[in-house]
């Protein structure tokens, strides 16, 4: 016995099939045993008299039900035993009705039927159909009955779930008739709407044609800066280039509730692990002969800030800082922590400062810091930008305004796109449209193309790089414009520019952001007009309230260029690859030590040491519910917007090198996949180029990894 039970549960699925099958011919043949002798007592009045068909199916169900707790353990998972006791039952039950129900009985009630007895008695019981003259009573009640069977079956073992799709029945069909009415009057609303608005174009168009008026007439005009420019006039003939309001009324704007952020408790290093680390920051240096106390401890999300002060020893000379700091290596052995940074002097006191990570760091979210009570001044920020909170647990916020513009650096995942995106929520959640616009340019593709359809935008967010020249081509001339108009005011800049206009009820100048997500891209592509145009608007761009927030991956020199450097003095670096991209971008080390996630260093244009800070973390369901409540404004008529597709005619020449260019260097890349050498008069020939363009496919090749440097006179291995 042992040893079959052991078979059948090895081919359990086997032996279950062959029960099945065994159980049907059992059912159809009706073996000798069931119809005649002893068998019949049981087989004829009791199992089909009562039954009817449906006892094949309480005959299967037995048979699996027996093989299903002997031989397995099916039994024993969750829910295994209602589903094979109590919705067969089920399912016999309806079986005799519903055979009841489509067949006749010809000796009267309470006999043999295809649905049995049972299925007589739920049915048709005390009707008592005739088999000939069925009338429409008979069905009607028979349907009634086999409904309400239903539902008292259901309700008996499933009555939570019997309530609650009753419930969605009743709303779908309340729901139904409300919207075929609605429907049906909005129907001939439309219609009545439809005839009005053919008899207003028609107004509209003969009364264009009898003024001759063009508002947006395009003009090609020679400038001393550029090669082309768009001057968009109006019908008085005056130019209106800003991107202000049509109107001087109040729009009303309503800026986000805070509630829609989420609330994130931030947490300080643990009392005893503080005082742990001081102690062994002091017998550290002690044991090298070094006497220094831990005088004062600052304690941040992410590190910890302990203050040395140099001690004497055993002479009358104060202990030398360069002996402190050579024994880093010492000191983070000591401390089990590779990432200590060391900052000599600490900000505003004569002590020697080290960093060291927090044993659990902390998330920063972007409510706590932008109404945060202790934050006065946030609010009074023309451009307020949360940074996130210092190393000494303070807010770290400044104006955009007053940096003017700024440069982000950070390598794969340190958290750069996050502190683009808190950038951007801050502007969203305390600036209208008529305060701010923005302008961004995404060549990923993926971090600013949610913010799409907002009001704040003068464009969605682009992502070819041919339409991001343009774009920027079109802010230049923006400023310009900006700063004849700020000529004619006698204003200084354009915070000057829009206090006289409150006071003379005239319409203010907004402020525009421009925002890239990734510079690299765009310098591949075009890096001499990108570096031109940026350049530009970072010189000039500040009075007349034009600024930038440019971000990249590879802070390289090909990339953040001397001229972009010089222009961009604000900067934040979160953790960076190598000490050269550290110096690269904040010309110091220490970038290359961080402990990514949103750890940074920013270098204010006011102050050349960095501040170290947690990063804002802001999840991508808060931008989200931002979006969403921008979107749902309903004020966007007033607001001017850029038309990228109706530009590029202008700048068709510089579309076409731009594009031109690109596929260049792809022809060039895939002629490299096949040749172990490439020369420049190889490119020359096959690319039918000339020298200068093919030199400098040449070095682009370089500084993408595709060929070594080259030789005089030789050509290049492909790597």
């Amino acid at each position: 016995m042992k040893k079959i039970r052991e078979f059948c549960t090895k081919n359990r699925i086997y032996v279950f099939f062959a029960v099945l099958i065994l159980s049907i011919l059992l059912s159809v043949l009706q073996i000798e045993i069931f119809s005649t002798g002893y068998g019949n007592i049981i087989y004829q009045p009791f199992l089909i008299n009562f039954f009817g068909i449906s006892f094949i199916a309480m005959f299967l169900w037995i048979l699996s039900l027996t093989f299903a707790s002997l031989y397995t353990n099916i039994l024993n998972k969750k829910g295994a035993k209602f589903y094979l006791t109590t919705v067969p039952l089920i399912i016999i039950l309806e079986a005799s009705a519903i055979f009841s129900f489509f067949t006749f009985n010809p000796d009267g009630i309470f006999q043999s039927s295809y649905g049995g007895l049972l299925g007589e008695f739920i049915i048709k019981w005390p009707t008592n159909w005739d088999r000939y003259t069925p009338t429409l009573l008979n069905y009607s009640t028979g349907v009634l009955r086999l409904i309400i069977l239903n539902i008292l079956v259901l309700t008996l073992f499933f009555p939570r779930n019997t309530l609650n799709q009753s419930k969605k029945l009743i709303s779908f069909i309340s729901t139904s008739i409300k919207s075929i009415s609605s429907k049906s009057k909005k129907q001939e609303d439309d219609g009545a709407k439809m005839h009005q608005e053919a008899i207003d174009e028609m107004d509209n168009i003969n009364q264009d044609i009898v003024e001759n008026t063009d508002e947006y007439n395009l003009k090609f005009v020679e400038n001393n800066n550029l090669d082309s420019q768009i001057i968009s006039s109006n019908q008085d003939g005056d130019i209106s280039h800003t991107f202000t309001p049509n109107t001087n009324e109040n729009l009303n704007w309503q800026l986000p509730n805070k509630e829609i952020l989420a609330s994130i408790e931030s947490g300080e290093e643990n009392q005893n692990d503080i005082g742990a680390k001081k102690d062994l920051i002091e017998k550290t240096l002690s044991e090298h002969g070094i006497e220094v106390s831990v005088d004062q401890v600052k304690s941040g999300p992410t590190v910890t800030m302990y203050g040395l002060a140099p001690g004497y020893g055993n002479s009358s000379k104060r202990v030398r800082v360069d002996h402190i700091l050579a024994r880093e290596k010492d000191l983070a052995l000591a401390l089990a922590s590779q990432n200590i940074r060391f900052q000599s002097p600490m900000p505003g006191e004569s002590l020697v400062g080290i960093e060291i990570p927090n044993s659990k760091t902390s998330t920063v979210g972007l409510k706590d810091l932008i109404f945060d009570k202790k934050n006065k001044d946030f609010d009074k920020y023309t451009l307020p930008i949360a940074l996130g909170t210092g190393s000494d647990n303070r807010s770290l916020n400044c104006d955009l305004t007053k940096l003017p513009h700024l440069l982000v650096a950070g390598a794969t995942g340190s958290g750069k796109s996050v502190c683009i995106n808190s950038i951007i929520a801050g502007f969203l959640m305390k600036k209208n449209p008529d305060e701010v616009r923005l302008i961004m340019i995404d060549p990923k593709r993926v971090e600013l193309t949610p913010y799409a359809g907002i009001p704040h935008l003068l464009t969605d967010p682009i992502v070819e790089s041919s339409q991001a020249i343009i774009a920027l081509k079109l802010m230049v001339e923006e400023m310009q414009f900006r700063f004849k108009q700020l000529e004619e005011d006698n204003s200084k800049n354009i915070a000057t520019y829009n206090d006289k206009s409150e006071k003379n009820n005239r319409i203010k100048m907004p402020y525009i952001v421009i925002i890239v997500d990734e510079l690299a891209d765009l310098m591949l592509t075009a890096s001499n007009e990108v570096e031109k145009l940026l350049v530009r608007l970072a010189q000039l761009g500040r009075a007349t309230g034009i600024h930038l927030v440019v971000a990249t991956q590879r802070p390289s020199v090909d990339v953040v260029t001397g001229l972009i450097k010089a222009n961009f003095p604000s900067r934040i670096s979160f953790s960076v690859t190598s000490q050269i991209d550290s110096r690269t971008i904040i010309d110091s080390p220490g970038a290359e030590k961080l402990l990514g996630k949103g750890d940074m260093l920013f270098v204010p244009i006011d102050n050349p040491s960095p501040k170290r800070a947690q990063g804002i973390f802001i999840s991508d369901e808060e931008v989200e519910s931002i979006v969403r409540h921008w979107k749902n404004h309903k004020i966007y008529n007033p607001l001017k917007k850029l038309d990228l597709d109706r530009m590029v005619d202008v700048f068709s020449e510089e579309v076409q090198e731009i594009n031109s260019e690109d596929s260049l260097i792809l022809q060039a890349q895939n002629l490299a996949k096949g040749q172990r050498t490439l020369s420049t008069s190889f490119l020359q020939r096959r690319l039918r180029i000339g020298y200068p363009r093919a030199a400098r496919l040449m070095d682009e090749l370089e500084e993408q990894g595709v060929v070594g440097p080259g030789d005089a006179g030789k050509a290049r291995e492909v790597l």
